[in-house]
């Protein structure tokens, strides 16, 4: 991948993991526009633990500069669907991070983004890109 996504899985299927803008347009490069949306977007998901017809996905966002210092920790992005959603729903998954302040131009960083199924924390999947910011 030219964007330098790294991604692994266990306990879910998965078709393809990718970078991409906020219109869902796949990314050729890791050098992120400072102020916009970047995507990790798995789809093809399947495997979720169901309860009562419903799955239970989770997400965690990290994203931390060159030193290791931690700009954001979001534990579960997805923390509004305590209800659950169905199968179908979750075969594609989407973590957001909008960039800006205090991220700087020409810095780079280490973005963790982690799906997971609530029902059964083993199932998980696992992004890493670094983010280059531009103008």
């Amino acid at each position: 991948m030219n964007t330098g996504l790294s991604a692994s899985y266990n306990g879910f299927a998965m078709d393809d993991i990718y970078l991409a803008d906020e219109s869902g347009t796949r990314l050729s490069s890791n050098k992120i526009p400072m102020g916009s949306k970047v995507l990790v977007i798995a789809t093809g998901v399947n495997y979720f633990s169901e309860k009562e017809n419903k799955v239970f996905p989770g997400c965690r966002i990290i994203l931390t500069d060159k030193e290791h210092k931690e700009i954001l920790n979001l534990p579960d992005a997805f923390a509004d669907m305590k209800d659950g959603i169905e199968a179908s729903q979750a075969k594609t998954l989407q973590a957001q991070l909008n960039t800006g302040n205090p991220m700087t131009i020409g810095k780079t960083y280490q973005l963790n983004v982690k799906f997971f199924d609530k029902n059964n924390p083993g199932n998980e999947i696992i992004a890493n890109v670094d983010l280059i910011m531009k103008e």
